[in-house]
């Protein structure tokens, strides 16, 4: 199993697979996370468990019906679901142990900070990875 928590360890869970990661590149990632952008984990709902706190977790509209989920004591971005994936969006970061898999793509390039390049030969996509677009995307 692949543990993670929250900074202050509020917030725990436990994952028996991770399906791939992604760089987020846009806005709301990089302020949310300080950085250049923002690594996701992501995990089917089924291979994915709470072992503490996720009733405290506290919720933050960043866009209309899409929520950042947070630890109400540390203010970590903590795992969630989007209501148009079928996976949780792990912030990589939380992660204690390896998850076995690697970055494979680039999202939102389009909006990435000014003051960064991406040096890697990953995929890049300006916005949406195409099939996991919201259905009311304009891309």
């Amino acid at each position: 199993m692949i543990k993670g928590s929250c900074a202050c360890g509020g917030i725990r869970f436990e994952i028996e697979a991770v399906r791939s990661m992604t760089h987020c590149h846009c806005q709301t990632c990089r302020k949310l996370s300080g950085a250049s952008f923002a690594t996701y984990a992501h995990v089917e709902k089924a291979k994915f468990r709470w072992l503490g706190g996720e009733k405290t977790i506290r919720r933050y509209e960043s866009a209309p019906g899409s929520f950042r989920s947070f630890c109400p004591a540390c203010g970590s971005l903590v795992p969630g679901q989007a209501p148009y994936l079928a996976t949780m969006s792990v912030p990589a970061g939380l992660l204690d142990d390896d998850p076995g898999v690697r970055p494979r793509l680039h999202v939102f390039t389009s909006s990435k900070a000014p003051w960064w390049e991406i040096k890697d030969d990953l995929p890049q996509h300006a916005r949406w990875v195409p099939e996991y677009a919201p259905k009311d995307s304009a891309d």
